[in-house]
């Protein structure tokens, strides 16, 4: 029979041992036993031979499909389960955990939860407490989930929309792809009451878009809106569309009339509106009239104003307390018929750049129709006298008057204005009056009259100085 000896390797190598020298039958067991020990051990050691030869050869090791690793000695090293083991092994384990419960608890066990949860109560507690409710405190089954918890969910459409009130305007409709709850709420007229959508370039249908929104306030000053501004396939131009827009800037905004008639024609309850630098005709301003509730308008430099298209405007808003209609190139019909027709409810003009087609009897009609005004600019108004200036001491509000480059009225006739009590302001700008006639003047009309204090006017005017982010001082970025 053969035994085995260790190597340096630790690998048994087999020996000669002469058993007949002893034939006894306990020897024979013992050598039986010794020999079956080296068998297994020689296998374990085989394979801790293998991965020192391994790590000795490779700057790394590995584990291949064909090594079974064994338990005791290769400790913490194993292969990777698959996914589909691992979700059997924890379905094993939801299934195990679950099933526990209060009833299968021994009596004695339960009593003794039973003691510990009465010793956690206060007494009043335990006073309230019946046996039956003490019983059902104790946890039946546990609750294992491993779901993720969608906390939006358990926020109200309100709370959510105070949050979307804070993301631009351009990310909103990347947010309507999130989800149809999302996408239900952006669709809420209050997250699109305030639009500044200045400086860009808007292509076919996209201003039908934004009215489809019902959006208030608008802000479009020098943005470029192709022709048609609205689609048929639009709310908007639904005949049941009741459009919000009451406040809109499409200062030196390139728009064509044609737009322009389509766009009033649906937008029926304006308030405010700037087109300087923007064409017009009469046309536009006949759709413009239906806007009955019109309250300040500008039209500083913007062309194709004539005597048709203002007799529908006047004619139709009698609301109007702001007009601006400095250099628009006004005809004389148009000019005498503007200072007849001009609503009562005026307070603040600007008719600034008649040049010689403004008489002394067009300010004398003008003071007529409108005697609260409280703002009056005639600048390079250069055919007005004198009486012009008498004229305009009617007006017993007039807390501001602009005669600059009115090269035909002395500075000795402006002495006149110190009888109107309420004047605070006058400009004389253009140099026609020298420095000491200025202070001829100042003098005249005492302190209590600034002259020269403003270069330009604000009157119907959306913005003034930097303020970019507002018109007529409401907010247009939220």
């Amino acid at each position: 029979m053969r035994s085995e000896n260790m190597t340096s390797h630790g690998v048994l190598q087999p020996v000669d041992v002469n058993i007949d020298e002893d034939r006894s039958p306990a020897r024979w067991v013992i050598f039986s036993h010794i020999w079956i020990s080296c068998l297994k051990m020689n296998e374990i050691c085989s394979k801790k031979a293998k991965y020192s030869d391994e790590t000795e050869n490779l700057p790394h090791w590995s584990l291949s499909n064909e090594l079974e690793l064994h338990e005791i000695i290769d400790q913490g090293v194993k292969k990777l389960e698959s996914e589909s083991e691992s979700q059997e092994d924890e379905s094993a384990f939801r299934k195990e955990f679950t099933d526990v419960s209060i009833n299968s608890i021994s009596p004695e066990s339960r009593q003794k939860q039973l003691a510990s949860l009465e010793t956690t109560l206060t007494k009043q507690t335990l006073e309230r407490l019946t046996t039956g409710e003490l019983s059902r405190m104790l946890v039946k089954t546990p609750l294992i989930s491993s779901s993720h918890t969608n906390f939006f969910d358990l926020l109200s459409d309100e709370v959510i929309l105070q949050i979307l009130h804070w993301i631009p305007k351009r990310h909103l409709t990347n947010a309507a792809l999130t989800c149809k709850r999302f996408h239900r709420l952006i669709q809420d007229e209050s997250l699109w009451t305030r639009m500044d959508i200045s400086n860009r370039k808007l292509s076919v249908g996209c201003l039908g878009q934004i009215l489809s929104k019902q959006v208030v306030i608008l802000r479009l000053s020098r943005s470029e809106i192709t022709y048609p501004p609205l689609l048929p396939n639009q709310p908007v131009s639904s005949p049941d569309f009741r459009c919000r827009l009451l406040f809109l800037d499409l200062s030196m905004a390139h728009i064509s009339p044609e737009s322009l008639k389509v766009l009033f024609n649906k937008c029926q309850r304006l308030k405010k509106l700037s087109l300087e630098h923007v064409p017009v005709n009469s046309e536009v301003l006949e759709a413009l009239a239906g806007n009955k509730d019109l309250e300040i308008i500008n039209f500083a430099m913007a062309t194709g104003i004539r005597e048709q298209g203002l007799q529908y405007l006047l004619r139709n808003c009698r609301k109007i307390r702001e007009l601006n209609i400095a250099w628009t190139y006004l005809n004389q019909p148009t000019i005498s018929y503007l200072c007849s027709h001009l609503p009562s409810s005026l307070d603040r003009l600007n008719l600034s750049g008649c040049r010689k087609l403004i008489s002394d009897g067009d300010v004398a009609a003008l003071v007529c129709s409108c005697p609260n005004l409280r703002e009056l600019d005639l600048s390079d108004c250069t055919a007005l006298t004198g009486e012009a200036v008498k004229q305009i001491t009617a007006l017993e509000d007039l807390n501001f008057l602009a005669l600059s480059r009115c090269y035909a009225i002395c500075h000795r006739s402006l002495l006149v204005l110190k009888k109107m009590l309420s004047l605070s302001f006058l400009d004389v700008h253009g140099g026609y009056i020298d420095e000491e006639e200025l202070n001829y003047v100042q003098e005249g009309l005492g302190s209590r009259v600034n002259i020269n204090k403003f270069k330009f006017s604000s009157i119907a005017r959306p913005t003034v100085g930097l303020r970019r982010s507002s018109i007529w001082n409401m907010r247009v970025r939220d």
